[in-house]
């Protein structure tokens, strides 16, 4: 009987346990998914100040490679700054830009803690090209424990004559 106790005891625990580790690991997709949906609409806006640039859709490469900076395993919203966002493998990104030279084409690389997320997304256009490079920065606020906005940087790759590009600070704190 004793026997029987425990293992009904311990069978709940590692119940709750898994239990607990699923709610993680949602609240955890939840959260990863806000920053990026909220770092790809501080691209948008950065690109449109920059130089009015506007999208219909942007394709995101869906890499995962096994390296710290994969996209993680999130679905993004289908529109974001009336912008349409598809995740696409980077095969089907190639194929893409190889039939409409025109679409444009993002790998997005994020490292996200509990106090910075820091992202670079390396725009490709005319058919697989390297055009420029944005890298976006959030600090956590403390008092509201959310990722604010801290600094916006941009590289253009378009025109270098083989030079290297200037990184040029679009956005610095509340600048």
């Amino acid at each position: 009987m004793i026997g029987k106790i425990v293992a009904d005891s311990s069978s709940t625990v590692s119940q709750q346990t898994i239990s607990a580790t699923s709610d993680n690991l949602t609240i955890q997709k939840v959260e990863l998914t806000k920053i990026y949906t909220q770092a790809i609409a501080e691209f948008l806006k950065a690109a449109y100040k920059k130089d009015k640039s506007t999208f219909d859709t942007l394709y995101f490469g869906k890499h995962v490679y096994g390296q710290p900076d994969d996209f993680p395993d999130i679905e993004l919203p289908e529109t974001i700054e009336k912008t349409q966002i598809r995740l696409v493998s980077p095969e089907v990104g190639q194929k893409k830009q190889a039939e409409r030279k025109s679409l444009v084409y993002v790998n997005m690389m994020g490292w996200v803690d509990k106090q910075k997320a820091e992202f670079v997304l390396v725009v490709f256009t005319n058919g697989g090209e390297h055009q420029y490079d944005y890298f976006i920065n959030f600090i956590t606020k403390t008092s509201t424990n959310k990722f604010e906005l801290d600094k916006i940087e941009f590289e253009n790759y378009l025109h270098l004559n083989g030079q290297k590009p200037k990184r040029i600070v679009i956005y610095k704190g509340s600048k």
